[in-house]
């Protein structure tokens, strides 16, 4: 504009020269308009606009006014003062007509615009810049007018005039226009679709972030500035419910180093997209950006909802240990009483009684003993935790609970068994035999016995109490109680109680003694009898044999008696192998008195020797060495 503002001003200097004819006050005024003009050219805008002012001053009516206002209007232009240039150029002729200037009104307003919000004016600014996108809406000019206005709009937060601006170079600013007007692809892109976010359009302004996210590159966003874009295309992502671009932003936020992290931001977009996949019931698909956020440093409420959701994941997938370990922390960071670190105890609890971690199942149970009042009203709870304490042989502790903390029994005696509480009775009775607190373990079992009336859990508590009457001071008194309950309540007649009874055997024999005791030699044997049947082994089989062969002997049946007694003496322990001896001694020596044939004299003489070498009683010995010589004698 100078090197033209020079030949134009060369041009009137040889115009107007003396030599071209004028007069002297022409060529005076010529003159001095040509000083101007010069000064101009050459960028001397202050002493340039000075010439002007005083050149309009002298000579208001010169042919050269109109070029003098508006090189005035630039001069002030240039040097940056707006309101005089404002008022030069409202002299202005309209339409501008000077010859050898080519300057369009449109950009002139919109550099009067510019001036004053350099100046810091922009109510003025606005002024010129929105008459520039009136009058001259389809110009280069007006397309730079309206970018500054969206741009004052949108940093006074007036997002609705900035949009009203922006949005129409939306259309355009991929264009070569735009590359040629040198405006800003980013500022019209981020002004459009934050102008967008602001007035809450979240559908318009989504696909512009996307478009700004794909070319972050190209605008060379710094990380703040990627972070700022993925938080508000998160957070309208959510708006519009579209999950998928909410994990595809976050994933792609996560690529940022962790030192540049504003994990305060990102946080929240996890957590917001992690609503919004829970809605979408796609949940998991989140997993690994909330446990990238349990390294964050969280405040208490943010890393509980973290926690919470990673339990909710872990419970769909089946992960118990990836659910045991989020409900471990989550109790940590919840203090009581509070009912949901409630239900995580209980959960872990019953998680570890499936897993068979018995250790977990007290830990978790103690701390529910606590902080849980109604703990022992809750089967689900206090079985495992007993039993998990019964795995671990806390004897004590189970004697201890069991039954005092439990659920008192049931009055009525129709309440169907309870098998699980009667798994814990009979622990806790087992426990009192393992801690040698027999008389307490007898009273113990018997007050079950008076709870429970089911055939086979009463047949399993007499076996129980049976074992224990040899550990007590008064046995007998309990084994003639035990006596009479088994013939009073069960019947080798009837099927049922036959098959109850084959699985506590010592409850028939310990009746079968008890009648042998009364003599009751007949109504013994078919109780005996059956026991023979059972083929059972060791102690307890010889005993069945014994009071058998006893019980035959004793009805004067020494046939069937002399067949058993052969067979315990053959084959039995030392205790039944010298009853036997005893036994048969008798017997053989009676058959020879009752024309039965005789027993080889060998046979007898054997048990003699048998006997006289193990018999302590000097009486008894003394008899038998008389009988063994008589026997000897008789063979000679």
């Amino acid at each position: 504009m100078s090197r033209r503002l020079l030949i134009i001003t060369l041009f009137f200097m040889f115009l107007f020269s003396p030599a071209g004819g004028g007069g002297r006050a022409i060529a005076g005024e010529y003159d001095d308009a040509k000083v101007a003009f010069g000064a101009f050219a050459d960028g001397l805008y202050d002493f340039a606009g000075a010439e002007l002012t005083q050149f309009l001053i002298n000579y208001p009516e010169s042919k050269l006014a109109p070029k003098a206002h508006l090189v005035l209007t630039l001069c002030f232009l240039k040097t940056g003062n707006c309101q005089e240039a404002s008022r030069e150029f409202a002299k202005l002729k309209k339409p501008l007509s000077v010859a050898g200037l080519e300057i369009d009104p449109d950009d002139l307003k919109l550099r009067l615009g510019g001036c004053f919000l350099a100046a810091g004016e922009q109510t003025k600014a606005i002024d010129f810049f929105t008459r520039v996108t009136r009058e001259y809406g389809t110009s280069d000019a007006a397309i730079k007018a309206a970018f500054e206005l969206s741009r004052i709009f949108f940093a006074n937060s007036n997002f609705a005039a900035a949009n009203r601006e922006i949005v129409p170079l939306l259309k355009i600013v991929d264009s070569e226009r735009i590359r040629r007007l040198k405006l800003d692809r980013q500022t019209i892109y981020w002004v459009a679709a934050f102008s967008y976010y602001r007035l809450q359009n979240y559908s318009e302004a989504l696909p512009l972030l996307v478009q700004i996210s794909r070319v972050a590159d190209e605008f060379s966003l710094t990380v703040s500035e990627r972070q700022d874009l993925y938080a508000i295309m998160v957070e309208s992502a959510w708006h519009t419910s579209d999950s998928g671009l909410m994990t595809e932003t976050v994933k792609r936020w996560l690529q940022i180093p962790a030192a540049d992290l504003d994990s305060a931001r990102l946080t929240t977009a996890v957590l917001l997209t992690a609503g919004q996949l829970k809605a979408d019931k796609h949940l998991s698909e989140i997993r690994d950006e909330l446990i990238i956020l349990t390294g964050f440093s969280l405040d208490p409420a943010e890393k509980r909802t973290v926690y919470e959701l990673l339990v909710e994941i872990a419970q769909a997938a089946g992960d118990q240990k990836a659910l045991k370990k989020w409900l471990t922390v989550l109790i940590a960071l919840i203090p009581p009483p509070d009912a949901h670190r409630t239900a995580y105890l209980e959960t872990l609890l019953l998680l570890n009684y499936q897993s068979e971690d018995y250790r977990g199942v007290v830990t978790f149970g103690y701390r529910l003993i606590q902080e849980q009042p109604q703990f022992w009203q809750q089967e689900k709870l206090y079985f495992p935790f007993i039993i998990a304490l019964g795995h671990l042989d806390k004897c004590v502790e189970i004697v201890k609970f069991v039954p005092a903390a439990l659920p008192v029994y049931a009055s009525r005696k129709t309440v169907p068994c309870n098998q699980r509480r009667l798994a814990l009775d009979l622990l806790a009775g087992s426990c009192r035999v393992k801690l040698g607190r027999f008389s307490d373990a007898v009273t113990f079992y018997r007050l079950l016995y008076v709870h429970y009336d089911d055939p086979a859990v009463r047949v399993k508590l007499l076996a129980s109490l049976c074992n224990l009457a040899g550990k007590i001071p008064d046995p007998k008194k309990l084994d003639d109680w035990i006596s009479r309950e088994v013939m009073g309540h069960f019947s080798l007649d009837r099927r049922e109680d036959e098959k109850l009874l084959r699985t506590a055997p010592e409850l028939v024999l310990l009746v079968a003694e008890s009648l042998f005791a009364a003599q009751s030699y007949l109504k013994v044997l078919p109780s005996l009898l059956w026991l023979e049947k059972l083929k059972l082994q060791g102690r307890l089989h010889e005993r069945v044999v014994f009071l058998l062969a006893e019980s035959y002997y004793r009805c004067g049946e020494p046939a069937e008696a002399r067949a058993r007694f052969e067979v315990l003496y053959a084959t039995g322990s030392q205790e039944f192998h010298d009853l036997s001896a005893l036994r048969l001694v008798t017997i053989y020596e009676a058959q020879g008195q009752v024309n039965e044939k005789p027993v080889a004299p060998e046979k007898l003489e054997k048990l003699y020797r048998d006997i006289l070498m193990r018999e302590t009683d000097p009486a008894l010995k003394i008899e038998l060495e008389h009988k063994l010589d008589a026997l000897l004698a008789g063979k000679k």
